[in-house]
């Protein structure tokens, strides 16, 4: 028997550990994301409205609680992301009600104690149908390779496997889910789970044995998706599993071992699958009884199966919609209850993840549990959030220039001051600065540009113009000064910069 002594046990421990986290630093660039603008799309014909009877901070609340608040910041910033949806709400409002519907398992129309079911009914349709293709390519994306590769999964193994299943790197198995299915036209008998008792819909979930979910198959009807199949139909050898990954199952997989390996072979003849990469209960042989030892062995992989399959204990907890003990999910299109079943998978792992290796939320991971906050707009931006030192002062210098030059204009002139002219005096800044270097420098010819060096900020006038925060070659940051687009030579330091800010 193969085994492993415990200091040998620290140490894969300890290299694991970097694993993972070097995981985490190539793969969760998510986490330095910053909160994308909205582009507004929809003239509503309403002003804002509130979510009703204040029903924001018991949402919020629920997903605090629930998931914490870096899943939730991936939700909003990566799927969610910049667009505008349908609704007389705030944008991140529109979002936390899509998270909550499925974290609640509130029927949508029930969604109508929050807004009423036809604003939420389009806000639905809008994201989960009308992105599905984009959505779902991002999320199994991110699924397949956030939170595991090989090295991981052979080194947990070895670590959080019991002896005798320590080559097991995956667990392969059948999750089926209650749903009340809308389609007249579909049999009932086609979705008839004998696991459930009733109506309900197959996925096939591959976990590592860092308990995270790290594939999950199309889900098919059950009377029609046998797991043996549905394995087949994944074609786990293109892309997913390597020749050093062992996969533990149980049910009627093994009947379909030896057509895996030939498809694998044929697919591509490199691939060397063979039963060694395949663990499974012991098969009683006709009218030969089991040996004690094969019984042993049964009991004990029982006992290991059972222990990975703890991760669907926690999805359900996390996420009433696919809690079969709750309810039974409501759809009329299996894809897009997938859909949504993969993202809470993904979901639940970022939080495992969170938890497991102490990954602490940053400011801008929390920013949607304020009441006053939104996403950021062209016009709005967020930068006044983390204001520091520097900031503070050159914004103070600055508000003392427009004030004082907003004092030297002939008030007797004027009735009403025009916004517009408050904003030329700052965009203009540029133009008496450069007046004031050309008179104190006579060294200097009187036709010299001035050359920037960099792009520090950037905003948008009243006539939707970007205007730049520039500081210019050769003088200090005290010097510099706000250049409209316009005025600039050479468009390619903007376009870097802008690049650089994805805008």
């Amino acid at each position: 028997m193969y085994h492993i002594k415990m200091e040998d046990i620290n140490i894969i421990k300890t290299k694991l550990d970097t694993e993972v986290f070097k995981l985490i630093e190539n793969k969760w660039n998510f986490l330095e994301k910053e909160w994308p603008f909205i582009h507004n799309r929809f003239n509503h014909r309403t002003e804002i409205k509130e979510i009703k009877n204040n029903n924001m901070k018991y949402i919020k609340d629920t997903l605090l609680n629930q998931l914490g608040y870096i899943p939730v910041f991936y939700f909003l910033t990566v799927l969610y992301g910049n667009k505008e949806y349908p609704g007389p709400y705030k944008e991140i409002d529109k979002g936390l009600l899509l998270l909550y519907h499925i974290i609640s398992g509130v029927p949508g129309k029930d969604m109508h104690q929050f807004i009423p079911y036809s604003t939420f009914y389009e806000l639905y349709k809008r994201f989960w149908i009308r992105n599905y293709t984009e959505l779902n390519k991002i999320v199994k994306n991110d699924i397949k390779n956030s939170f595991t590769n090989t090295k991981i999964r052979i080194l947990s193994s070895k670590v959080n496997n019991p002896e005798g299943f320590k080559n097991v790197t995956l667990f392969l198995d059948g999750h089926d889910s209650k749903i009340k299915y809308y389609n007249p036209t579909e049999s009932k008998k086609t979705l008839y789970s004998y696991k459930l008792k009733g109506t309900g819909i197959r996925t096939q979930v591959i976990s590592d044995m860092n308990n995270m979910i790290v594939y999950v198959s199309d889900s098919e009807k059950c009377a029609i998706g046998n797991d043996g199949t549905m394995f087949l139909n994944m074609k786990l050898f293109k892309t997913f599993l390597q020749e050093a990954d062992c996969v533990a199952f149980d049910g009627g997989y093994d009947l379909f071992i030896e057509k895996f390996i030939n498809n694998a072979e044929d697919y591509n003849s490199a691939n060397r699958f063979d039963k060694r990469n395949f663990v499974y209960p012991i098969r009683k042989e006709q009218n030969i009884p089991r040996t004690v030892v094969q019984l042993d062995y049964n009991k004990k992989f029982g006992s290991f199966r059972s222990g990975i399959e703890n991760h669907f204990s926690i999805l359900a907890s996390k996420f009433d919609r696919f809690n079969n003990n709750r309810t039974a999910v409501q759809t009329s299109d299996i894809k897009i209850y997938n859909l949504q079943f993969r993202t809470a998978c993904l979901l639940k792992n970022i939080w495992e993840m969170c938890n497991n290796y102490n990954i602490d939320p940053q400011p801008h991971h929390m920013l949607w549990f304020n009441n006053d906050f939104e996403f950021p707009t062209k016009i709005t931006k967020l930068n006044y959030i983390f204001k520091n030192e520097q900031l503070v002062n050159r914004e103070y210098s600055e508000m003392l220039d427009i004030q004082n030059k907003f004092l030297d204009l002939n008030i007797e002139d004027m009735d009403v001051v025009d916004e517009l002219e408050v904003d030329k005096l700052l965009v203009d800044e540029d133009i008496s600065n450069k007046k004031k270097r050309k008179h104190n420098n006579k060294n200097k010819k009187e036709n010299e540009t001035y050359e920037v060096e960099k792009i520090l900020d950037h905003m948008i006038d009243n006539n939707g113009k970007y205007v730049f925060y520039v500081k210019w070659k050769h003088y200090g940051t005290e010097d510099s000064t706000w250049v409209k687009e316009a005025s600039f030579n050479t468009k390619e330091i903007i376009s870097e910069y802008k690049k650089d800010k994805n805008i």
